[in-house]
């Protein structure tokens, strides 16, 4: 009976791959004229998913070109960056899936005056 058991759990793992290998996801809301957060937090060759939401109605970008350099991008995601930028319309959200690297990148908004009024951070990768 117990070998039983053993095999019934061993096969369901074996079927079901474990929950841990789903990427980790990181939500970011771009406002008029935020990132929220400002300082991303992101952890090395951890498989993630940035959520990039915007709650204006204008459109913004997530600009972090040394960022998007350094990381391995899915490659599903690669068509949604653009010279090291994501753009994304108003009230819509772009998911990115990627594997960052570790190091400290800078963050902005290109479009005109977006980040002299404050839509400017960080990337903090550990």
């Amino acid at each position: 009976m117990k070998s039983l058991v053993a095999f019934s759990l061993m096969s369901l793992i074996a079927l079901n791959p474990l929950r841990a290998a789903d990427p980790s996801v990181v939500q970011v809301t771009m406002t008029s004229f935020n990132f929220n957060p400002a300082t991303v937090q992101l952890r090395a060759g951890i498989p993630t998913v940035l959520q990039l939401r915007n709650d204006a109605g204008g459109a913004h970008n997530f600009s972090a070109p040394a960022f998007f350099a350094a990381a391995h991008i899915d490659p599903a995601s690669s068509a949604l960056i653009h010279d090291g930028h994501v753009e994304v319309k108003g009230h819509a959200q772009v998911d990115i899936t990627l594997t960052p690297a570790a190091g400290q990148y800078p963050l902005k908004c290109t479009h005109p005056l977006h980040s002299s009024f404050g839509m400017k951070g960080s990337i903090t990768v550990r």
